[in-house]
């Protein structure tokens, strides 16, 4: 049956390809993705997917009934992306070849290649191998082609909470270069304050420049903080990003009164909100010591007993017997022993997995062309996808017969 799902992969090559083109030609900005779910739903009812939903919120759900005796797989990858940026052409889809982003082969270019479309079209996909072959699975086959991912995960919540979208084994097509991943660190957010009082700006001895004050504490968080964040042996080194900075009053003439900071920190089970805000407030307080002029607050978005302490996950497959039946299912259709990582980045597979429900990745392209503007993914890991994707379902649900 691998032999014929390879054939069939091969066969749809251009017609996958001009697929995932068409997505990726589809913009979908966060809140936008209404026109790239209309193409998800049309595509899904033409492959053969016996039943296709669309929600409030724009949530693609398609699924392939099974006979009804074996286990459920489902498949989760988001319609939305990040703003393409300085990108050249983000929306062309071209074919090139991916010298040019230092990978062998060729590829397709644009916004949301790898992050991810690639994988969602690839999902899609193999549910019209799966259908095209004549293939009667057990259970049942799902694809959740989910909103708002990029800004919170509302998308795959509701399908969750709303839908009951669910199964008993959940693929996240975030991508893996190709391996199965078993989690991702967490997440905690953080705003830095700075108090200063403002003056005209040409007297800025008048005043108090809340822009300096804040520049002053980066620093020290890139100097101080950063080289002692700690280590994990699962989910690796926590990291600290500062991604957004504002002042008040915003205009050029005038001396900002408040300047304000955002902290992005992507943590292990060792490195707590509790701990982010202890470091930054003791900072800021040693700080003071020298510079008495020097007022700010660090603001975190918790709420006691609304956050979860650590908002990462890991999938053991020691306690999950059908996570390593997932990894060898990978390995067979690849033709080679697989190897498992874990995400430097968040993913909605969070979600499933604090409801209990085992959790694995796998999805063409690397981490590292995510959010660039070399966003790609390339031609042979896409295909490639499909296939693991279709015979993941086969191995997964079991096939009649």
């Amino acid at each position: 049956m691998l032999n014929d799902i390879s054939r069939m992969v091969e066969e749809n090559r251009g017609y996958a390809i001009s697929f995932l083109q068409r997505l990726i030609q589809t913009p979908s900005p966060s809140s936008e993705e209404g026109e790239a779910a209309k193409v998800t739903a049309e595509e899904m009812k033409a492959s053969g997917f016996d039943d296709v939903n669309v929600d409030r919120l724009g949530d693609v759900m398609g699924t392939i009934r099974g006979a009804g005796a074996g286990r459920s797989i489902l498949f989760n990858g988001h319609l939305d992306h990040v703003p393409p940026g300085d990108m050249d052409e983000p929306y062309s889809a071209r074919l090139m070849d991916g010298s040019a982003f230092g990978v062998e082969g060729e590829v397709v270019y644009g916004r949301a290649a790898s992050d991810m479309k690639g994988a969602l079209a690839a999902m899609v996909m193999a549910g019209k191998v799966i259908k095209d072959l004549g293939i009667q699975l057990e259970g049942d086959f799902k694809v959740a082609a989910v909103a708002l991912e990029e800004v919170g995960g509302a998308g795959t919540q509701a399908t969750i909470e709303e839908s009951g979208f669910t199964s008993d084994l959940v693929v996240i097509g975030e991508a893996t270069e190709m391996k199965v991943a078993l989690g991702h660190r967490g997440g905690v957010r953080a705003d830095v304050v700075v108090k200063g009082r403002s003056c005209h700006a040409s007297a800025p001895e008048r005043g108090v420049n809340a822009l300096y004050k804040a520049a002053e504490i980066i620093s020290k968080i890139r100097a101080d903080l950063i080289p002692r964040l700690p280590d994990h042996p699962l989910y690796g080194r926590t990291s600290i990003a500062i991604t957004r900075i504002s002042v008040k009053p915003d205009t050029s003439n005038v001396v900002p009164e408040e300047c304000r900071f955002h902290i992005d920190c992507r943590n292990n089970p060792d490195y707590s909100v509790g701990a982010l805000v202890e470091d930054l407030e003791g900072l800021i307080a040693s700080m003071k010591e020298v510079d008495p002029e020097l007022e700010a607050e660090v603001v975190t978005t918790r709420r006691p007993g609304t956050e979860r302490s650590f908002t990462g996950f890991y999938t053991d497959p020691e306690e999950h017997p059908i996570v390593q039946e997932a990894k060898e299912a990978v390995s067979e259709a690849l033709g080679h022993e697989t190897e498992t990582k874990v995400w430097t980045f968040g993913t909605d597979g969070k979600f499933y997995a604090w409801e209990g429900t085992p959790v694995i990745g796998f999805g063409p392209g690397e981490e590292r062309f995510a959010h660039t503007s070399h966003d790609h993914v390339r031609v042979d890991e896409y295909l490639e996808s499909i296939k693991v994707y279709a015979w993941l379902a086969c191995k997964i649900c079991g096939v009649k017969g």
